[in-house]
């Protein structure tokens, strides 16, 4: 069978696998290596750490239920020694809890067993288009704070605080509120917010945007079950409410 190769940059990605289950550990590693990835394959989370710590990856193929140690883990460790390489979980673990914990930690994808191979390719080919945005911009395409109502954005860190307090939110959590901050008391719909970012041409995931909606409202609600700021327009899309008599700029 003809594979057609899905990397389009000059460079091959790295990629590594941290899968106990050996037959779906080789099965993902002839997906990509049929697509002309580089891959390393492991099956614990001490071989995973290990290999870390030997060389840098692209991005990692994460499960959760690894034998010697919970995956979550794995991000937890990374994420404190501020190592940012893309995290993909594939794990069997559905609830919305499990997921939320995973991107609190630090992943950016989430994928649940079974998957298409369709399906892992067009994530990966988004990781990729990500990876290249961050390696080419600028560093003085740094806009000034945002100071809208009762949020401070400081583009320079991505931190964010609302009402003097620090939210805790990654950069795609930031990006997000910042687009729905510059865009308040507009109705933006689910296609627009898959389409900005999480790439309309590899499969965009919108059970990854409800998750990402509900973290947010986590950080910026004083009660998330009946949101101030963040509505659902139903049918339509999200607004965020920003009386305009209230807002302020900087």
């Amino acid at each position: 069978m003809y594979h057609m190769l899905i990397n389009s940059d000059d460079m091959k990605y790295s990629i590594l696998i941290v899968e106990d289950h050996d037959f779906l550990r080789t099965y993902t590693k002839k997906i990509l290596l049929q697509n002309d990835y580089e891959v390393q394959d492991v099956s614990c989370g001490k071989d995973a750490l290990a290999a870390l710590n030997r060389e840098d990856f692209d991005m990692i193929l994460l499960d959760l239920n690894l034998g010697d140690m919970d995956g979550a883990d794995i991000i937890r460790i990374l994420r404190r020694q501020n190592n940012e390489t893309p995290v993909i979980v594939i794990s069997n673990f559905e609830q919305i809890d499990t997921k939320v914990n995973a991107f609190d930690l630090g992943c950016d994808d989430y994928i649940t067993k079974p998957f298409y191979k369709e399906e892992l390719l067009a994530r990966i080919r988004r990781m990729q288009k990500r990876i290249r945005i961050n390696r080419t911009m600028p560093l003085d395409n740094v806009r000034e704070d945002l100071i809208i109502d009762s949020f401070h954005l400081d583009y320079r860190d991505c931190s964010v605080r609302k009402d003097g307090s620090s939210l805790k939110l990654n950069r795609k959590l930031f990006e997000l509120l910042s687009y729905f901050i510059s865009n308040r008391n507009q109705i933006i719909s689910k296609e627009q917010l898959l389409t900005r970012f999480w790439d309309d041409q590899d499969a965009p995931s919108e059970n990854s945007l409800l998750v990402h909606i509900h973290m947010l409202r986590d950080q910026i609600e004083a009660n998330p079950r009946s949101p101030e700021y963040l509505l659902n327009r139903r049918g339509q899309g999200y607004l965020m409410n920003i009386p305009e008599r209230e807002t302020a700029s900087q």
